[in-house]
């Protein structure tokens, strides 16, 4: 399976507030890689996961780089550039979603990817989008 991960997954591998995500995400990954699934990102997510580890939740910076240094291996990452903006545009304007988010679909467009492991709600409202998380039934 092609599964794009969204920021708020990656987070959750280092910063969790309960158990039960952080089992369920470090599961998921596992599983993942056994499965053979290939993963994707763009560089947005990983501007999100550094930002917000380190601002948000005052991880050191040394550390969150070395989480990433140990996920980037695993992840293939979705190059993003003008052509995108089009998709982007149209997300924003018919879904309301914010850039950053509407910049992920456009990526999953342009990959061909279906799903988007995120607990972002949002992403929901996009028809030809399954959002994989601990509520759904993909889980």
């Amino acid at each position: 399976m092609r599964l794009f991960l969204d920021s708020s997954y990656l987070i959750y591998l280092r910063y969790s507030e309960s158990d039960q995500v952080f089992d369920y995400v470090t599961n998921f990954l596992r599983e993942s890689v056994e499965r053979g699934d290939r993963l994707f990102v763009n560089m947005v997510v990983v501007d999100e996961v550094l930002w917000i580890l380190t601002k948000k939740y005052k991880i050191p910076l040394g550390e969150t780089l070395e989480l990433m240094d140990r996920l980037m291996p695993l992840l293939e990452v979705i190059p993003i550039d003008y052509t995108d903006y089009d998709i982007m545009k149209k997300t924003m304007v018919s879904y309301g979603l914010k850039p950053s988010d509407a910049l992920h679909i456009a990526s999953m467009n342009k990959a061909g990817i279906k799903h988007i492991v995120s607990e972002d709600e949002e992403f929901d409202k996009i028809p030809w989008i399954k959002r994989i998380w601990l509520n759904t039934a993909d889980c």
